[in-house]
């Protein structure tokens, strides 16, 4: 070998070299990589945002279906659907954030994570539909959403009540 193809080949080694440790470190980070997630999502701040929204959070949807729901009102039902899209949002990283970090979902499960999020979703919508003035008739013809809402309302309601009594009970064995 001539001396003058010395530096070459050194430099094509440390080329190949530094492109398998590259492949192997892209290889070896897998999701942590590909799945970022921003610096204030942790397991404590997530546990935190589920339990305003079981706690405090659906106090006052309760409260503002039972009580202070009124049809002609679209603030207070734009406000709502809101609250209910915002906290959607926040849930949803927080279950990605979990899924990547510790294999777990946001609430119990991934079924019941699914199901709490298509209620909030469903309560949403038909609150939207209230909103650009669709009429939900009752028997003697009248405009009366207030079932409908109600009953969206209380299918959340439910799978969250679900969801406390697990968080419970599992605090109760640890």
């Amino acid at each position: 070998m001539h001396p003058s193809t010395l530096p070459n080949l050194r430099r094509k080694v440390t080329q190949a070299l530094t492109a398998a440790m590259t492949l192997g470190i892209l290889l070896s980070s897998g999701n942590a990589a590909a799945n970022a997630h921003p610096s204030y999502l942790t397991e404590s701040y997530c546990d935190g945002l589920v339990e305003q929204f079981v706690d405090s959070g659906m106090r006052s949807l309760g409260k503002y279906v039972n009580e202070n729901f009124k049809p002609e009102y679209k603030g207070g039902i734009r406000n709502t659907i809101n609250f209910l899209k915002q906290r959607s949002e926040w849930l949803s990283e927080c279950d990605a954030y979990l899924k990547d970090t510790a294999s777990v979902h946001v609430f119990h499960d991934e079924k019941n994570t699914k199901d709490i999020f298509a209620a909030i979703d469903a309560l949403a919508k038909e609150l939207q539909l209230v909103r650009e003035g669709v009429e939900y008739p009752d028997e003697s013809g009248a405009n009366n959403p207030h079932p409908f809402i109600k009953s969206r309302y209380e299918t959340l309601a439910e799978l969250m009540d679900q969801h406390h009594t697990r968080i419970l009970m599992k605090k109760q064995f640890q």
